[in-house]
């Protein structure tokens, strides 16, 4: 996940979150499975999706679900 977020500096910023230290932020956003994705902007959810991502499709998918 370091890979994916260096190279989507600037672009989006990399956050994970351990949901059963925080589970206030999985029942928010209704994350039902794990590992889950979340794309925000503006505190608003754009785009999620869940299941592993190696950096390659998780790059690709952040780029494409951006406007």
């Amino acid at each position: 996940m370091r890979e994916a977020a260096l190279e989507l500096a600037g672009t989006c910023a990399v956050a994970q979150v351990n949901t059963e230290e925080n589970p206030q932020l999985a029942g928010r956003f209704s994350i039902r499975g794990i590992p889950a994705i979340v794309l925000l902007r503006g505190g608003k959810v754009i785009d999620s999706t869940s299941g592993v991502l190696d950096k390659e499709a998780l790059v690709a998918w952040c780029k494409g679900s951006l406007p």
